[in-house]
């Protein structure tokens, strides 16, 4: 994925607990598939599923994965289940959550929740553990 190249000095991050784990997360963002709420918020949508009530400091997924490309955060490959999904989609980078499997699931281009192939939403992707330095 071109993400585009920074020479920068990586540093360590320290990793915290999320208030909701994978499962938990998961399991919110399930009970609300077809809700047309979260339209155009799909980094909120995972903020929020993930049990953080405040901003994330991100203005955008695509500032999220500058962040993460930064401090070396982000991978290639299959997402295992609980992941961030971050993907390349109508001129900008969105994100979802892995159910695995090849699936995703969050507020997706067409507006509402879905559950859908991520092979269908986007070749161009990569993947992060759910991590929210500035959520609060």
């Amino acid at each position: 994925m071109a993400w585009g190249e920074v020479a920068v000095e990586r540093r360590i991050v320290p990793r915290v607990a999320n208030p909701r784990d994978s499962e938990a997360a998961l399991n919110w963002q399930l009970e609300r598939v077809g809700s047309a709420a979260w339209q155009d918020w799909p980094l909120k949508f995972q903020r929020m599923a993930f049990g953080y009530a405040h901003d994330s400091g991100w203005h955008d997924a695509a500032d999220a994965v500058g962040w993460l490309d930064h401090h070396d955060l982000l991978r290639e490959g299959a997402a295992p289940r609980g992941a961030l999904v971050w993907y390349q989609a109508a001129d900008r980078i969105r994100v979802a959550c892995s159910l695995g499997s090849g699936q995703v699931v969050g507020p997706l281009l067409t507006g509402p929740v879905e559950i859908a192939e991520l092979s269908l939403l986007s070749t161009d992707c990569v993947w992060s553990d759910p991590h929210f330095p500035f959520g609060h």
